[in-house]
């Protein structure tokens, strides 16, 4: 049996799917309070027999800062896929996204120790590696570096991989993924989902960055495959970076625009007007109390080029990317049908 964290997420939702899908048992950890609609709407899209797999699911209430709750989500379990995350790029966060994600991981790592788990993947991020100053696309060498311009989502990140690799001298067999930005279908107004949404009520302006991108099924998919290996004593204790292209803002938006039968945008946001435009987003969010559109952190990364380097796992196992364009159609059509 598979245990997943973070099944109620866009990623996790889409491993479920997969996983229920091929007729693996799969336990998978919840809040006492979670919402399961968005999850039963994300099966929907894809398969006619969606509340058949849903209700294949071992759903456990439990917690991953409460140890003995994920001791005993987590028996007779033989394998772990970690993709639960606390995402967040607002100041006021900052505490609770380091003591959430990285707690949240030396439990589990603990916990499938204790037990024995035979196998363990952890959903990581590109925001746990570093840029190359000179340009050259990240891959799986590239080490974090300590910078106070670095996200409090990318240290914990980084942190949560630390906690990974010491579960792997403790004797933990363990692979970590590290995804580009996830596209997908999901909650249309939160995450890469929101990109859709934003789009569709009309966007002028695009940023001059860039950055890697990559299809949530094939992250799945990525992950599914590396877990159940039988090539596995070949492929543990590596990291995998996922991502499918390099793509710059202004050709993804455009892109979403044509999906959508939206206008493009025409208006270059440059590094002046996203500073202007963080801070009135502020404002704004003071004034309104909800979260604010465009946040520092977020503004820094609109006008930053940065590429990845997704080849690895295509050398390594039978394992091919989605092109970006048909993962934005496919997510285009999507949300013409769901979005209101």
């Amino acid at each position: 049996m598979i245990f997943l964290t973070g099944g109620t997420g866009m990623v996790g939702a889409h491993l479920l799917l997969d996983l229920t899908r091929s007729g693996v048992k799969v336990r998978a950890l919840k809040r006492k309070n979670s919402d399961l609609v968005t999850v039963e709407k994300i099966f929907s899209w894809y398969t006619e027999n969606s509340k058949e797999l849903f209700n294949k699911i071992d759903w456990v209430e439990g917690d991953l800062l409460d140890s003995l709750s994920l001791k005993i989500a987590m028996e007779d379990t033989d394998y772990v896929i970690h993709a639960a995350a606390k995402v967040s790029f607002l100041p006021s966060d900052r505490m609770a996204i380091l003591h959430e994600n990285v707690e949240g991981t030396a439990n589990l790592i603990d916990v499938a120790i204790e037990l024995k788990i035979r196998r363990f993947c952890h959903v990581s991020s590109i925001a746990a590696l570093s840029n190359h100053d000179s340009g050259l696309p990240v891959n799986e060498e590239f080490s974090w570096k300590n910078d106070s311009r670095r996200s409090a989502y990318s240290e914990s990140k980084f942190q949560s991989e630390m906690e990974v690799w010491r579960g792997v001298e403790e004797g933990l067999e363990c692979v970590i993924v590290n995804p580009s930005v996830i596209l997908g279908p999901g909650k249309w107004n939160s995450g890469s989902p929101r990109l859709f949404r934003t789009v569709a009520k009309g966007m002028k302006f695009y940023t001059t960055g860039s950055t890697g991108f990559v299809d949530v099924k094939d992250v799945s998919r990525a992950i599914v495959t590396l877990v159940q290996s039988a090539d596995w004593d070949t492929i543990k204790n590596q990291r995998y970076v996922l991502s499918a292209e390099n793509i710059p803002y202004r050709d993804l938006f455009e892109m979403i625009a044509v999906a959508l039968n939206q206008p493009k945008a025409t208006i270059r946001a440059n590094r002046i007007l996203l500073q202007l435009g963080w801070r009135a987003s502020k404002v704004a969010s003071l004034l309104t109390g909800k979260d604010p559109d465009l946040t520092r952190d977020t503004a820094r990364s609109a006008g930053k080029i940065s590429l990845y380097d997704g080849t690895k796992i295509t050398r390594t196992i039978d394992f091919s990317y989605t092109p970006v364009a048909k993962t934005i159609q496919d997510i285009g059509k999507i949300f013409l049908v769901d979005y209101e």
